[in-house]
């Protein structure tokens, strides 16, 4: 069929798990430290909770949520759950990156401005999914969607190489472009999937 798009292959399940245990890996290592008295940056975060839960709850529906939009089986069996899943998806988006800015922006140097630029990039592309959804564009709201969810991943990418030695060590200034960098190259993978079904399909 004309404009169809196959479905990826198994690695892609293979994928998503290895992200998932990475996430869980990141998250161990990065965050749960903090919930200690004795950290230093406990009372930072502590008198920000009310940003916080909601910006880390929030970022993590959309990293679950993501995938199953991508899901071709759900889109054809269950639109409406697909549909639903979609809203709380977008909803979870503007809440995590509404109040990423938020949380930043009493640190110093160029990191509140690397999360700013982060954060609306993100919503400017699910607001764009969106849209197109409504619109009923659906290829254009896959591509966005992916996009979309390309920004969510920097709710990790960031934290994975945490266990290396001496990248904790990084100063804040060094961070705030490694987290530019990896907004770029999430978007760049995320763009080398979308077209790579459609370039594999032109060549059978």
């Amino acid at each position: 069929m004309i404009g169809a798009r196959p479905e990826f292959g198994p690695w892609r399940l293979a994928a998503w798990v290895a992200f998932a245990g990475l996430t869980a890996l990141a998250i161990a290592h990065s965050s749960l430290p903090i919930l200690r008295t004795d950290h230093p940056m406990h009372p930072v975060l502590a008198a920000q909770r009310w940003l916080l839960l909601p910006h880390i709850a929030a970022g993590a529906a959309a990293l679950v949520l993501g995938p199953l939009q991508f899901s071709r089986r759900l889109r054809l069996r269950d639109p409406a759950r697909h549909r639903l899943l979609g809203k709380i998806y977008v909803v979870s988006c503007l809440i995590a990156a509404g109040f990423a800015p938020l949380l930043a922006w009493h640190y110093p140097a160029f990191f509140p401005y690397s999360v700013a630029v982060n954060a609306l990039l993100w919503i400017a592309f699910t607001v764009t999914a969106y849209l197109a959804a409504r619109r009923r564009r659906i290829d254009s709201h896959r591509r966005w969607m992916a996009r979309s969810y390309a920004l969510a991943t920097t709710f990790v990418l960031p934290r994975l190489p945490l266990p290396l030695p001496g990248y904790d060590d990084w100063s804040l200034e060094a961070s705030s472009y490694a987290l530019l960098v990896m907004t770029v190259i999430a978007l760049t993978i995320a763009e080398f999937l979308v077209d790579w079904p459609t370039t594999q399909s032109k060549r059978m």
